[in-house]
């Protein structure tokens, strides 16, 4: 018979470290630590009011530590307040636009403004505090109980998870800087910020300069009234009167002088070309429920830097009308052709051209024919509406009047026996006046209308100063004059 194999007995007085009393202590202790980490990261934030922003809070695991304030698309600030190995992450949700005003019109000085955000986020802080506390403890007691279903290893487990909390604690504020504010580092589109920051400190005090700003705003409206006091040669008194704007961005000075405006020349309709917002972001639309506010129609089009979201949000205001592929609607008697932007190009230093000139053209052609088939119907068209002026062409000897924006400068031309009328920047060009330093003027124009034919019978060009300029013109164009300019440029 073949030896037999010898056996091995089980050497019992080996253990595995984790069934020794110690062992299982270790473990507790690390898996209470991991589960409330873990816990704190993925649920702990909270959603708190500062000022007139919503803002979500949030601890994320970060050796440095810091602040990081996300305001995506935009970019993000990182501020050095503390050091690790947590760090606290605020994500901006929404900016009450209502609220903004109010803010600034409470008259606080900038140590009382700065006092008031301060109590708002730290009253979130302290929440934050306590809801990941409460987190993290509940997920170490919940992660021990079920993984070793006795009472000592899940009160090990919480015991672990509260001193690591508590030290992270105790780190952040030993080690809390309050001047890191004033030491912020730009990521994205906001490292133009710095410059912007410079500008505003070097008035002494943000605050109080959208204090003055107002006040200069009010005068400018008072001027704005005195010189639309007495317009001489005005067209019939029946006439039909549509403001004209284009290129707001995010400006709500422009909502401003559009309401004297409506309130003067009795304006029975606004048409807008777009450009309403900067980037195209839910966060931007609070700032345009101005346009339902007016008491009469308007008729607004896409711009490239309106996003596809900015249009959904603009057809659910009262009073708002989203002319898009080749719509047709008819407002003050005026039948009205408009068509958005087939393009969203809101940075363009981040895209690439990709044919946009083939774009545009083709969205006006698909504007052109719907324009077409309306007058075969015995329903002509008054005017069209695009964005940019590229989009004109193919409507060029097709519809009377073209109403477009886009440039940021008013201009005009007379093509095949369309008048093309561009419209400057209503919104004196909004955040990218920051990009020269200088404020482009507000411009918006006032169209007369013959009632009964929609026969364009003059303009009103009224344009209103940027800050520290504060003059406000008037200049009216009688409509067949447009012509006779082109003709005698072109006798030149």
């Amino acid at each position: 018979m073949p030896p037999t194999a010898p056996t091995r007995t089980p050497d019992r007085t080996r253990t595995r470290p984790w069934t020794t009393r110690a062992g299982r202590v270790v473990c507790a202790a690390l898996l209470g630590v991991a589960a409330a980490g873990t816990a704190v990261v993925g649920f702990g934030g909270v959603d708190a009011d500062v000022g007139p922003l919503t803002a979500q809070l949030h601890v994320v695991l970060s050796p440095g530590g810091g602040t990081e304030v996300d305001l995506a698309p935009l970019g993000r600030i990182d501020l050095p307040t503390h050091a690790g190995p947590l760090g606290l992450r605020a994500r901006v949700e929404d900016v009450r636009a209502g609220e903004v005003g109010a803010f600034v019109e409470q008259g606080l000085t900038s140590g009382q403004a700065r006092e008031q955000v301060t109590a708002d986020l730290r009253t979130a802080v302290e929440d934050l505090a306590v809801r990941c506390a409460l987190v993290g403890l509940l997920a170490a007691v919940g992660a021990c109980a079920l993984v070793f279903r006795r009472w000592r290893p899940v009160a090990v487990g919480a015991g672990a998870a509260a001193v690591a909390l508590g030290i992270c604690a105790v780190v952040a504020t030993a080690t809390f800087r309050t001047g890191a504010v004033t030491e912020p580092t730009f990521t994205g589109l906001l490292t133009r910020a710095p410059a912007v920051i410079s500008a505003v400190a070097d008035t002494g005090d943000a605050a109080e300069a959208h204090a003055r700003r107002l006040g200069e705003l009010t005068g400018d409206i008072a001027q704005l009234y005195t010189v639309l006091s007495e317009p001489e040669d005005d067209p019939p008194s029946d006439a039909v009167r549509v403001l004209f704007v284009s290129d707001i961005h995010n400006n709500p000075a422009a909502y401003e002088v559009m309401s004297t405006l409506v309130e003067r020349f009795d304006v029975a309709a606004i048409i807008d070309s777009g450009d309403s917002t900067d980037l195209g972001t839910p966060a931007e639309n609070p700032l345009h429920t101005a346009k339902s506010g007016f008491g009469v129609p308007y008729v607004w089009v896409r711009g490239n830097h309106d996003s596809n979201r900015t249009q959904e949000y603009m057809v659910t205001l009262p009073g708002v009308t989203v002319l898009d592929d080749g719509a047709i609607t008819e407002v003050a008697g005026l039948r009205i052709a408009g068509t958005g932007d087939p393009e969203f190009t809101p940075v363009k230093q981040l895209q690439v051209d990709t044919g946009s000139e083939q774009e545009l053209a083709g969205a006006g052609a698909a504007l052109a024919e719907a324009v077409q088939a309306s007058a075969a119907a015995g329903r002509p068209v008054h005017l069209a509406v695009v964005h940019e002026p590229r989009m004109a062409g193919p409507l060029h000897g097709v519809v009377p009047l073209v109403l477009d924006g886009h440039v940021h400068q008013r201009r005009s031309q007379v093509v095949e026996g369309t008048l093309e009328l561009t419209q400057g920047s209503s919104g004196g060009a909004g955040l990218r006046a920051f990009d020269s330093g200088q404020a482009l003027p507000l411009t918006m124009s006032v169209l007369h209308f013959d009632a009964g034919e929609g026969e364009l019978l003059a303009v009103d060009d009224v344009t209103l100063s940027g800050p520290g300029q504060r003059s406000v013109t008037l200049e009216r164009h009688d409509a067949s004059s447009y012509a006779e300019d082109e003709a005698a440029a072109a006798g030149d």
